[in-house]
């Protein structure tokens, strides 16, 4: 299944509220600097929160020097936004070679590798899968678990979390 335009964009995992308020507030000015937003993770403390950006340029390769052109203007949008309620730190970062699957697209582009699943509750005594993405529908992926050595489907309003998962063999 391939999709283009605001459907291959469309976030599927469940994220934080306010990680998906930033995403959608900063998508597009990152895209206008010539990045992705990859991913955005936030983490509520008692006295400060966490907020971290993970930015990329499409085909991968963002440098520091692109994070530390980014983060004084990402860091500029928040204060003017204010989608954040309380202190907290504000963190511009690569993705890494293990980067978070979070839109349709990401799925989609990382068919038939390797991915690690990780789920709310578990599945058959599991909340923790890796294997190939072997499909990807509107509302679910079948992987097939390393593991268990079978195809599982799950849902992606099951997923905490997905990210691709280099294979060094």
């Amino acid at each position: 299944m391939e999709e283009t335009g605001a459907t291959a964009k469309r976030i599927v995992l469940r994220l934080h509220p306010t990680a998906l308020k930033v995403a959608e507030l900063l998508g597009p000015h990152i895209e206008r600097e010539g990045f992705e937003l990859v991913g955005v993770e936030f983490h509520k403390g008692t006295r400060s929160s966490m907020l971290r950006l993970l930015v990329d340029r499409p085909g991968g390769g963002v440098s520091l020097d692109d994070l530390g052109h980014l983060s004084p203007v990402l860091s500029d949008l928040l204060d003017v936004y204010d989608p954040v309620e309380g202190r907290y730190t504000l963190e511009v970062a690569s993705p890494g070679i293990n980067r978070p699957l979070i839109r349709m697209g990401d799925f989609e582009t990382h068919l038939g590798m390797r991915a690690r699943i990780r789920t709310h509750h578990a599945v058959e005594g599991r909340k923790s899968f890796i294997g190939r993405l072997v499909s990807v529908d509107q509302d679910f992926i079948e992987l097939d678990d390393e593991v268990a050595k079978r195809r599982f489907k799950l849902n992606f309003d099951d997923m905490k979390g997905a990210n691709y998962e280099h294979d060094f063999d």
